[in-house]
């Protein structure tokens, strides 16, 4: 059974088909394959997936994104962005990581991050001389920041599948996201001096004073949102609806750029999306259970550990490994096919289940900006009208940097744990 599963479900995903029809097909196969079991596992294990309270969070954030984009709040972070560091070199790739650092701390999804703040970032980019691959990576880059700087939908669905504590996962993902933020960042420097992009002269300190005043709601929104998680005062299905109402206030009665034309946008975009993503899980659902009960996961444990015992070695075996599937499945769905196969490798080689949950996550982030599925990559290049192999030769290095941060918290577990360890009740 096993064998039929993995073999279909690869073949399908070569041949193109829908990720979520390719999971839910390969369990059909293997289902009629072993005849033991019935085919009513599909329907019940296909809800069960979905059946999470927890999981309520995901359509709210994602609502939240797409309100701050609409509404006029992605525009006046990137003013703010813009004011603070626009004028150095390659000073709209920088506002563009910048933006997105802020971004990040409300939607929690890297496909609306990078939507949001593309669409106005990518016409200036390129109206500036930015090669198109140049910008369509910095972009993509900035944008998969959203799920490792918390909130993040990534993490919410692991920790709902491993029974993790989701408050310790956003909160492992703080440093280490700045810190991706911070290399990406100095590496768009480094390409706007060596390509000469340079740009306008230094804002005044009115100019400065002037889009701070503008963003200083965007800017308060993310703080209320992780500060609140972190704080305790409310879980992160919560914040999901504090996020959706503070958005839609500001939006509609402070900036009064969102009305009720453009509000029903908003509700079926966040729909498809929140659709989208609920039918990857159903699929996956069934895919998840029957992995489980064909004791792959023990298999792994058992292929990983024969390789080394060596506790730092298997995790970066397991990085490596995360990041060549990553190629071709996209982050959600490859979240919750490897979260029930890897977590078992937490008792094994006795790591903290937080950390653990965390490297997993930060490598499977590189799913959405490596070719050739990249996800992410694709939206970016998609907003700046470009061709995916315009982005190879800058993507190497910027992939490098991101997955840099990821080798030194497997290197130096302090880097995500912490913040955690301070923070959450021992």
């Amino acid at each position: 059974m096993l064998i039929v599963l993995v073999i279909s479900f690869l073949l399908l995903i070569t041949i193109g088909v829908p990720i979520a029809f390719a999971m839910g097909a390969s369990s059909l196969f293997s289902l009629f394959a072993d005849g033991g079991l019935g085919l009513a596992l599909i329907p019940q294990r296909m809800f069960t997936g979905i059946n999470s309270f927890a999981l309520l969070a995901i359509p709210l954030f994602v609502l939240a994104g797409s309100i701050m984009e609409h509404g006029g709040i992605s525009r006046r972070l990137v003013n703010f962005s813009n004011a603070l560091v626009g004028y150095i070199s390659g000073g709209l790739g920088l506002s563009t990581v910048l933006t997105s650092i802020v971004f990040a701390g409300v939607s929690g999804s890297a496909a609306a991050d990078t939507a949001a703040v593309g669409s106005v970032m990518m016409p200036a980019m390129k109206k500036k001389g930015y090669p198109t691959g140049l910008a369509a990576t910095i972009l993509a880059c900035a944008g998969s920041l959203g799920p490792i700087i918390p909130p993040s939908l990534t993490m919410i669905l692991y920790a709902v599948i491993t029974n993790v504590s989701i408050v310790g996962l956003f909160i492992s993902g703080i440093i280490p996201g700045l810190l991706m933020g911070l290399g990406l960042m100095l590496l768009t420097y480094y390409f706007g001096r060596k390509l000469n992009l340079k740009e306008d002269g230094k804002p005044s300190f009115k100019e400065i004073s002037k889009a701070t005043v503008e963003a200083v709601w965007a800017l308060i929104m993310p703080l209320i949102v992780l500060g609140g998680i972190v704080l305790g005062y409310f879980t992160a299905t919560e914040a999901g609806v504090i996020a959706v109402v503070y958005a839609l206030v500001i939006s509609m009665f402070v900036y009064k750029e969102l009305d009720m034309k453009g509000l029903y946008k908003v509700f079926v975009e966040s729909a498809a999306t929140t659709s989208m993503i609920a039918v990857i899980i159903a699929g996956a659902g069934i895919l998840g259970w029957l992995v489980a009960f064909g004791k792959l996961p023990l298999m792994v444990v058992g292929f990983l550990t024969s390789i080394t015992d060596n506790p730092t070695l298997l995790l970066l075996l397991i990085v490596v490994f995360i990041v060549f599937l990553g190629m071709f499945i996209e982050t959600i769905a490859a979240t919750i096919i490897l979260a029930p196969i890897l977590a078992p490798l937490v008792v094994t080689i006795g790591y903290d289940p937080i950390y653990f949950g965390f490297v997993i996550v930060a490598s499977l982030v590189f799913a959405g900006i490596t070719p050739p599925v990249g996800a992410i990559l694709n939206i970016a290049v998609g907003i700046g009208k470009g061709k995916l192999k315009e982005t190879i030769p800058y993507v190497i290095p910027y992939f490098l940097v991101m997955l840099a941060v990821v080798v030194l918290v497997v290197f130096v577990p302090q880097v995500a744990t912490y913040l955690p360890s301070i923070l959450l009740p021992q």
